[in-house]
């Protein structure tokens, strides 16, 4: 597939089959090509990737977003079988730049997905209640030092892979 033909077709999913596993190597291909994004100053140290493909940890981490935001339980992942959490090291070179690695990482991979015929989606709102959960960040392994920012959710889709849209300008735009 082509760049721009993985930029038509990728769109964000909320309706992954838990039960459709993801193989190890396309976890891989799409992990190496996050590892790929710039990043701010070439200060790669400053993130961190976990691999989460445990649905009891996914559970567990649904359960507590839910009982901090003070809301009904519900699955903040969308039953994808593959969470990639995107951390950020607190020290960061200028402020608000550890969002803006992490959506290039991110972004990077949600392409790759797309390419490998994954389905995916990123994420945003549950990990930021996970990353104010210390015992929750330990228990996956996330150093200390560092926060989540956002996840990408990768799997395959029960109602099957959305078709490429036509390319546009769809947001305001002035030439100059």
């Amino acid at each position: 597939m082509q760049t721009l033909e993985a930029i038509a077709k990728r769109k964000s999913t909320r309706d992954f089959d838990p039960d459709q596993a993801v193989s190890d190597e396309l976890v891989e291909t799409v992990v190496k090509a996050g590892c790929q994004a710039p990043v701010g100053g070439n200060d790669r140290k400053s993130l961190h990737l976990t691999v989460c493909r445990n649905r009891e940890v996914l559970n567990e981490i649904n359960q507590s977003t839910a009982a901090a935001m003070k809301m009904e339980p519900r699955d903040f992942f969308y039953g994808a079988p593959v969470v990639i959490i995107v951390s950020a090291s607190e020290k960061q070179m200028a402020p608000g730049i550890e969002c803006a690695n992490a959506a290039c990482v991110i972004e990077n991979m949600l392409l790759a997905a797309t390419d490998a015929g994954l389905d995916n989606i990123y994420l945003w709102g549950g990990v930021q209640a996970l990353a104010k959960n210390a015992a929750m960040c330990a228990k996956m392994g996330i150093p200390e030092g560092f926060k989540p920012v956002s996840a990408a959710a990768i799997g395959y889709s029960k109602s099957g892979s959305p078709q490429p849209r036509e390319l546009s300008v769809s947001l305001e735009s002035n030439y100059i």
